[in-house]
């Protein structure tokens, strides 16, 4: 069976006869400048989670595995996640310390013009030392610490036996019997850039996108316009 999946646009409205370019206007040399004031509007009108990403991940014998997280710090050099250290990602990280991030975003802005954005980082990943995110644990909500400590991510797991294990922790934590320290395997990572890849398009207008490369030796970027 068949299924053929729809355009979000109608072509039946007048958009349908308009045709134009996009175009991605920079303030700045520096492709942290432009991610983090696409990444402030994203967070002032999208209705989604403008704070995921799909990371990018492969193994030694070169399986390729993707999945979404949150980004949780993004540095000058850098963008930071976290996650379980028993996990395929950082299994993956361990023996192929490379990946690419992706983000995307899709919203009405305040002219009402529908904008789609999407930003592609690849570079290397490194383990952070535990002082460097122990304060991105600490802002952790409850329930992401209890995930924490009572899931091996990724394993196989009886439900019933996981929620009274949490039941029990929850209830020690109400009654202030349990703290909940950042356990040994809550891992910070951070993807240090090669290439930042930024596309931009509104409504009819057909796609920009700006490539930066970084130029390791003297630490800075280089850009071009690539086709969308």
């Amino acid at each position: 069976m068949k299924l053929e999946i729809q355009n979000t646009w109608d072509e039946k409205t007048p958009h349908s006869e308009l045709s134009d370019l996009a175009r991605i206007d920079l303030t700045s040399e520096s492709p942290y400048d432009l991610f983090r004031e696409w990444h402030e509007e994203a967070r002032k009108f999208s209705t989604g989670l403008p704070n995921a990403l799909c990371l990018a991940t492969v193994s030694k014998d070169l399986k390729v595995s993707a999945r979404h997280v949150i980004i949780r710090r993004i540095d000058e050099d850098g963008f930071v996640i976290v996650t379980d250290n028993r996990s395929q990602k950082a299994n993956n990280l361990l023996e192929v310390p490379s990946a690419a991030m992706c983000f995307l975003w899709s919203y009405f802005n305040e002219n009402n013009n529908h904008v789609s954005r999407q930003v592609r980082v690849e570079g290397t990943v490194a383990p952070l030392p535990r002082d460097d995110y122990q304060s991105l644990y600490d802002r952790e909500p409850t329930f992401c610490k209890i995930r924490s400590l009572i899931c091996n991510q990724g394993q196989e797991v009886n439900w019933e036996a996981q929620k009274q294990i949490h039941d029990k922790v929850l209830k020690e934590v109400h009654n202030g019997e349990r703290a909940l320290p950042m356990p040994q395997h809550f891992i910070g990572y951070k993807l240090f850039p090669e290439t930042i890849e930024f596309y931009s398009a509104w409504d009819h207008f057909i796609g920009d996108r700006i490539k930066f490369q970084k130029n390791s030796p003297t630490n800075t970027w280089k850009h071009c316009r690539l086709s969308a």
